[in-house]
């Protein structure tokens, strides 16, 4: 690498002043709070990390074959999940559940059973050998593939050359070297491979006792190639030619009545509502009452209780509270369809508590004798099903109580919510204390009758609707008591078309409606459907507005043809009129058929109507492996949006994850797996879980990955607390204490199967929380080792969504014709603060580079990159190779961490790998969350873009660097294409609790960077001027100094 272009950037940032001092001590207080977070992560889990029974020991440590009893499987359940009483409520909803599943099971299982009686369960619910595809190229990648492979001298389309292994006569392992076309199937390839080499003919012979057929295995991965699609369509091989790797494969015989026999699938097929052609239910039996025959408003009556409510001593002391028994306590009631208030909220009278304890926790007794009812000015015949009611209890001490009893229920949330009103002297006029949520019908579309009891949620926000409506599973919980409209009957809620009467209410409605418009739109065809034009190119956080809503329903039949308005439209149904509840349902049936992805946005806590979100999961499930692997962490997160347990996006998860056991179901186990201790959601996982390990013939080996995870947990703990000096001798000897299966996958990826850690090999990492650099043993390749970085005290959900995008990202750049190198590695979290990520080899830290080139004083030089890179890259090919993916890929990543708002960018968190491709890890900030100090941002450059980068391009006048330019801005245009893609994968993990990401103003952040209303030219002008900007800002060359001089 022969580049040597004096750099001669101009110095904006020379005037800064820093005082270092400063920034030092603020590394300093940064690091005393990261050892309050490990104590506190300690404690929290040092005792709670599950044991392995004595039977399920003997299975852990056993044979291979698969767990198939009942008590293997209930053990399996409990190590995995947790004892039942942790987290199943055992309520009529779970009951119902259990046998609902395992019915549209069993009659599954029948009907395969009547067509191959001899064939076993076991044997028909077997795995067959991974196979990891990828769609089919599209002209844009075929492009680019054809640049970096050889072509076929006759057809001149590129061709895959291939190392294969496999073992001679004599038992010796030895390899060949054969090339096939691009499109060329796998199995024609095996075939043409076995028949015509005379290498594979001692192979051939063992065929005559056992019938066999012969697979390709990728060497040292569980992952196999072989079937009818062509070669480049293979995972593995098409990363191979990108990356122009070598492609080692061996050459595998497997029985052949493993492919003979025929496979059990079972697709759960049983629907959550009737559909809109049903008859007429609307006719009640004479033993129940049909919702649409009732003429009272929608009335709840909160009766109390709150015994257990317990408000902590820094709580009262924030309030101003100094005396619990002068609390007075309301219930704020709301309701909502999906995220859409339906009504005006309501508040019950204010009522002082009873018997309260003055100290420093509250014991109360709150009963409404008078002033607990709350009546809606919503018919109670006009609610849609899931409808929910949202309960926040709200407190108020002697002193400010005049005001708050002559509030509004808006008035009282706008109080709280107005932190201005807070003074130093004094605590809020009214403050919340918890909340509560249900539906309003049950699972069995019953309305809820009489006394309930609701269990309540400690906080100091309002009641969320888009959370789970679950029971709290602490025996200490508070519960209050309401009670629901009765009648002499059980109310049902119909399907099918409702009365005539219904219909005319719907008409002069939408008649209103019409005559509510603006001005401007009112008998104005041509103005209306312009506004419709409009509304349609809205992003997804656009909030709709009352005209926009008429516009769009009354047009609904002229939107038939276009898939992308069916959100838009389903968004403007009014859900208090069934009858165009109904209208809405009879067109998702007749509209034009949706992308499987776009599908992905009415999965959104906005779409909480059934019959939506089933047809939105009827187009999911079109979706390949591949594509469907790219947005289960979503999918898994939308499962909190669902009103009851049997959804049919619950039964997608289960038959996808049994149709491709190993790659979709691993990722739903861990995703689920992830979050069953939070109790919040511990029962709906649970009793996913439940059926997954059930059904599933890798519930060994997923026992076996979370046993290996507890193990890894326990050794991360004991280093976490030992002396400095003796982490790594206190990590080595934990390790080998552990007992490891004599083969097991980890979490982190599934085509790798383990036999072993290599003690020698690991390390604890100098990062804050200490991280394990762990080695394992290959069990296909022993002489290859597979490292992760296993962490412990860190919440890796900000990680695994940002790869995520990265390779999403990745995935629209290559379909434009852009490959930018990006290196989205593997994450996976395993539990709260816990997770393994994928350790890219042959690569450092920016920091590290820059260090060896004269410490932390380095970090103001421009070559030590250019230096680093040439210890590696010696011969002309070799250099230019290099050169190109530095470019590409610090293009890719300074447009993906601009775009995403990646916060915390330094020298210690942006590696380099020795063949020039730069890459970022560690997102702990994104959404534009940078650090802070003082209240003044730590980071000011829009992206990292150093005159150290720039040097190694050639300098500013250089065609190399002028090339970077062009090319971040197409990658930046093309970001801009998909920016509603974009925002919906945000929108949809809204219910993660990731801190940065809370609600739909989090995500405002990608409208303000996309420049959503420029065109590509501006926005290529704007992405020029950032780049600059990041070249002459000084605050990122001292952030790399103060990171070499804190580390």
């Amino acid at each position: 690498m022969s580049l040597r272009v004096r750099l001669r950037v101009p110095k904006q940032w020379d005037r800064f002043q820093v005082n270092i001092d400063e920034e030092l001590q603020q590394e300093e207080l940064s690091r005393t709070l990261t050892e309050r977070e490990i104590d506190d992560f300690n404690r929290r889990n040092l005792h709670s990390v599950s044991e392995l029974s004595d039977h399920l020991r003997l299975l852990v440590f056993g044979s291979d074959e698969c767990v198939t009893c009942s008590e293997d499987i209930c053990a399996a359940v409990e190590y995995i999940v947790g004892p039942q009483r942790r987290w199943n409520s055992s309520c009529d909803e779970v009951c119902e559940f259990r046998r609902a599943i395992s019915r549209a099971y069993l009659n599954e299982w029948k009907a395969f059973q009547s067509v191959h009686p001899s064939v076993p369960e076991r044997l028909a619910t077997r795995s067959l050998p991974q196979v990891f595809s990828v769609p089919p190229l599209q002209k844009a990648q075929m492009d680019l593939l054809m640049q970096m492979c050889p072509r076929n001298a006759e057809t001149g389309d590129g061709s895959i050359s291939m190392r294969l292994w496999y073992l001679d006569s004599a038992g010796s392992r030895c390899s060949t070297r054969r090339r096939f076309p691009f499109d060329t199937a796998a199995d024609d390839a095996i075939r043409l491979t076995m028949s015509s080499a005379r290498e594979f003919a001692s192979m051939r012979e063992k065929t005559d006792d056992t019938p066999l057929i012969f697979v390709f295995r990728v060497k040292g991965r569980n992952e196999y190639i072989y079937g009818s699609q062509p070669l480049i369509n293979y995972r593995y091989i098409r990363h191979c030619v990108s990356k122009r790797a070598e492609i080692d494969l061996v050459v595998e015989p497997k029985e052949a009545t493993l492919f003979a026999v025929p496979l059990f699938r079972p697709s759960y097929p049983s629907r959550t509502l009737a559909s809109p052609s049903d008859a007429d239910a609307s006719k009640s039996s004479t033993s129940e009452i049909c919702l649409w025959d009732l003429t009272s408003k929608l009335s709840i009556r909160i009766v109390g209780g709150f015994e257990k409510l317990a408000i902590s001593a820094s709580r009262m002391k924030d309030e101003n509270v100094r005396d619990s028994s002068s609390l007075y306590f309301a219930v704020l009631v709301e309701a909502y369809v999906g995220t859409w208030r339906c009504c005006e909220p309501q508040i019950t009278g204010w009522q002082l508590c009873e018997n309260a304890k003055n100290s420093h926790s509250l014991a109360a007794r709150v009963y409404w004798k008078d002033g607990g009812t709350v009546t809606f000015s919503i018919d109670l015949s006009n609610v849609p099903r899931e409808l929910k009611l949202c309960f926040t209890l709200v407190a108020s001490s002697t002193d400010r109580i005049v005001g708050a009893r002559a509030a509004t229920a808006e008035e009282v949330i706008a109080a709280v919510e107005e932190n201005t009103k807070k003074t130093d002297d004094q605590g809020h006029s009214v403050f919340f204390l918890g909340t509560a949520a249900t539906q309003l019908f049950d699972y069995a579309a019953k309305m809820r009758m009489g006394m309930w009891r609701i269990y309540l949620w400690e906080g100091k926000t309002r009641a969320n609707p888009i959370g789970l409506n679950s029971i709290n599973p602490d025996s200490n919980a508070c519960t209050f008591e309401v009670e629901f409209p009765c009648f002499d009957k059980p109310v049902f809620f119909p399907s099918g078309r409702p009365p005539k009467r219904k219909e005319e209410d719907a008409r002069r409605n939408f008649a209103d409606r019409e005559a509510a418009l603006s001005s401007y739109l009112i008998n104005n065809e041509v103005e209306q459907l312009r506004q419709l034009k409009r509304v349609l190119m809205y992003d997804p956080l656009v909030h709709l507005s009352s005209d926009d809503k008429t516009i769009l329903w009354k047009y609904r039949e002229m939107l038939l043809g276009q898939p992308k308005a069916m959100a838009k439209v389903m968004s403007a149904v009014n859900w208090l009129m069934p009858f165009d509840v109904y209208e809405a349902h009879c067109l998702l049936r007749r509209w034009s058929p949706l992308a499987a992805f776009d599908a992905l946005e009415l999965l959104d806590a906005h779409y909480a109507d059934l019959a939506v979100r089933e047809q939105a999961v009827e187009y999911i499930d079109k979706m390949s492996d591949y594509e469907l692997r790219g947005c289960i962490l979503q999918l898994v997160q939308v499962l909190k949006y669902e009103p009851y347990h049997y959804s049919a996006l619950a039964r997608f998860l289960l038959r996808r994850s049994l149709r491709s056991n190993h790659i979709i179901g691993h990722y739903v186990f861990w995703y689920l797996a992830a979050e069953v201790k939070n109790l919040t959601i511990c029962e709906r996982h649970g009793l996913l879980l439940e059926e997954l390990i059930k059904r599933s013939p890798h519930r060994l080996d997923y026992v076996r990955q979370v046993y290996v995870c507890n193990e890894l947990l326990k050794c991360a703990l004991r280093v976490q607390r030992a002396p400095k000096k003796d982490r790594v001798k206190c990590l080595r000897a934990s390790l080998a204490k552990v007992r490891f299966p004599h083969r097991f996958t980890l979490a982190l990826n599934p085509s790798v199967e383990c036999c072993a850690v290599d003690i020698d090999e690991c390390k604890v990492m100098e990062s804050k929380k200490f991280p394990l650099w762990l080695a394992f043993r290959n069990h296909l390749d022993q002489d290859e080792h597979f490292f992760i970085i296993f962490k412990s005290g860190d919440d890796l959900r900000q990680d695994l969504l940002t790869l995520q995008l990265l390779e999403f990202m990745d995935s629209l750049w290559k379909a434009s014709g852009l490959d930018l190198h990006l290196i989205p590695y593997g994450c996976i979290s395993t539990g709260e603060g816990v997770g393994m990520i994928e350790v890219v080899l042959n690569s450092d830290t920016i920091a590290n580079i820059t260090r060896r080139e004269g410490g932390a004083q380095a970090a103001f030089n421009v070559d030590p990159i250019i230096n680093w890179l040439r210890q590696f890259n010696h011969d002309r090919g070799e250099a230019e190779r290099c050169l190109w993916n530095f470019v590409l890929s610090v293009a890719g990543y300074t447009v993906a961490t601009y775009v995403l708002g990646i916060g915390d960018r330094h020298n210690d968190n942006i590696m380099l790998r020795q063949d020039g491709t730069l890459f970022h890890i560690d997102f702990g900030h994104f959404l534009g969350n940078f650090k802070t100090k003082f209240g003044i941002k730590r980071e000011t450059a829009p992206f990292i873009f150093t005159p150290m980068y720039l040097y190694a391009m050639g300098g500013p006048s250089s065609p190399i660097f002028k090339y970077f330019v062009d090319v971040a801005c197409r990658a930046y245009n093309a970001l801009r294409r998909h920016s509603s893609a974009l925002m919906m994968l945000f929108m949809l993990m809204l219910s993660t609790g990731i801190p940065e990401l809370q609600t739909l103003e989090d995500i405002e952040w990608l409208r303000t960077v996309l420049l959503l209303n420029r065109t590509d030219e501006e926005a290529s002008e704007h992405y020029k001027g950032l780049i600059n900007d990041a070249l002459g800002n000084f605050r990122t060359l001292l952030n790399d100094y103060i990171h070499i001089m804190v580390h």
